[in-house]
């Protein structure tokens, strides 16, 4: 029986109404109740990370994309200034999510300083892809094509969801992903000096900064603004456009490629990606030079010999990439 041309595009558009609803079901599926994220797997994965930490137990929170987690080290923090640590960053993690991550920990952390690496706040899209009109739309109406994820239908075997031994062995590390691999930096070494020109953040970037420090303040929580040793990220724009938000809100901003000298980086030996993130041994220069900021200008305990923190004694003097050095 051949069906009537009529009758094809009615079950057609009947297709795609269902087709619809049903996107529309599975998003409301998706859709984090609590917060707004770009890469749910990602927060998700930090939240679950951190459960293990005794609730109330970390000083520090550090915040930020693969700035933050391939850079400050909460174990060797801990070896040298006797505070603990916990690093939530991940490669390319928006602003968005960092805020969702920082809400999520507040809910069992009452860390005195969180250190925001702002290299994130200069990621071009915040929450949505604006750069394709069309894609964003659909994002936007049906969340399903923007969070890409199942989360709360099923928990995603780590296999799938992206977990390998890299993403276990920054667990061990409190999130610290660290990699020895040098691949010098030859650039010039006045970088900061290239681009003078204010580098202006997005409004979505502010609003979310902004969501950070206020949420911070309001639980009585110091905030540092840092950006670590980036030729290749950084410039003296961003710079100046961090430094006048800082003091236009009163918050403290630490821009370590202004130390870079101070801290002792050698961008020939340092450097793991042509000068886009230092390496292990870079790590090893920039967390001994802000422990030491950390320690001497805010209120943190040295927890070193206290039997509560026994297993941080433990962790650190079994790391290998420490004991051996």
């Amino acid at each position: 029986m051949i069906m009537s041309k009529s009758n094809k595009k009615r079950n057609i558009v009947l297709f795609f109404v269902l087709l619809a609803v049903l996107l529309a079901g599975f998003s409301v599926l998706v859709s984090p109740s609590d917060y707004e994220a770009y890469d749910i797997l990602a927060v998700e994965r930090k939240v679950r990370a951190m459960e293990s930490e005794p609730e109330n137990s970390i000083d520090v929170l550090f915040l930020g994309d693969s700035e933050s987690c391939d850079v400050y080290s909460p174990v060797q923090l801990y070896g040298e200034q006797g505070f603990t640590s916990y690093n939530t960053g991940s490669r390319a993690q928006r602003i968005t999510d960092v805020y969702a991550i920082f809400q999520e920990e507040l809910k069992r952390q009452s860390p005195k300083v969180v250190v925001l690496e702002v290299n994130t706040l200069f990621t071009k899209d915040t929450l949505y892809n604006s750069k394709d009109a069309a894609e964003m739309f659909m994002e936007q109406v049906l969340p399903i094509t923007h969070y890409h994820s199942f989360y709360k239908i099923a928990e995603i075997p780590e296999i799938i969801s992206g977990m390998n031994t890299e993403y276990a062995r920054a667990s061990v590390l409190k999130g610290f992903w660290y990699r020895k691999v040098a691949v010098a930096y030859t650039g010039p070494k006045n970088y900061m000096d290239s681009n003078t020109k204010r580098t202006s953040m997005s409004d979505g970037a502010q609003s979310y900064l902004t969501k950070i420090v206020d949420l911070a303040k309001s639980k009585g929580i110091e905030v540092l603004l840092v950006a670590s040793p980036s030729p290749k990220n950084w410039t003296e724009g961003k710079s100046l456009s961090i430094s006048d938000w800082a003091k236009a809100n009163d918050v403290t901003f630490l821009d370590l490629n202004e130390k870079v000298d101070d801290i002792g980086i050698d961008w020939s030996t340092d450097s793991l990606d042509k000068g886009d993130h230092v390496n292990f041994y870079g790590t090893l220069k920039v967390n001994a030079y802000i422990g030491t900021v950390l320690k001497e200008n805010y209120d943190l305990i040295d927890h070193r010999g206290d039997a509560q923190y026994q297993a941080w004694d433990d962790l650190y003097s079994s790391t290998s990439i420490y004991s051996n050095i």
